[in-house]
């Protein structure tokens, strides 16, 4: 009668201590990617509008904010130097990127991308594609409450490899 009692009890108590399984929130890592994404993505659509008032919004606060860009000179380092370089492309064409391949890494707050694929050049006002060429870019964004905002922008068209 002891050994009867003694399996019943350890047959309910497993029981209690099984759960159904369920659906595990994705990782710290995947979230940050997803969002990392979503930023990266968000860029490309401001960008791609000609929006320049909707790009300056995705970058940081930070006096030392960056783009550098792929042609020669094309280095900005500030709101106002951007703003200036940027009110010259945005005039009558949006950028946009495909991105084939895109590498997401980040460490506490901080997030960096490499993209490769090609940036669209369209024109703002009726839309149509002016053309399409090989592109690949670098990113640093920070974290600032829910949102990731960029530091650095860094584009590179690549020659023949």
């Amino acid at each position: 009668m002891k050994r009867v009692l003694a399996l019943f009890s350890l047959l309910v108590l497993s029981a209690f201590g099984c759960k159904a399984p369920q659906a595990l929130p994705p990782s710290s890592s995947d979230a940050v990617q997803s969002e990392v994404r979503a930023a990266l993505d968000q860029f490309s659509g401001t960008s791609g509008r000609g929006d320049l008032a909707g790009v300056l919004a995705l970058f940081d606060e930070k006096a030392d904010i960056m783009v550098v860009g792929s042609d020669k000179g094309e280095v900005f380092k500030g709101r106002a130097a951007i703003e200036s370089w940027l009110s010259r492309l945005y005039k009558s064409n949006g950028f946009s990127w495909n991105m084939d391949r895109v590498e997401i890494s980040h460490g506490g707050d901080t997030a960096w991308a490499f993209v490769e694929g090609k940036m669209n050049v369209a024109d703002k006002t009726t839309g149509s594609l002016l053309f399409s060429k090989p592109y690949r870019f670098s990113a640093v964004l920070v974290k600032r409450g829910d949102r990731w905002v960029w530091r650095l922008f860094h584009g590179s068209a690549p020659g023949k490899e």
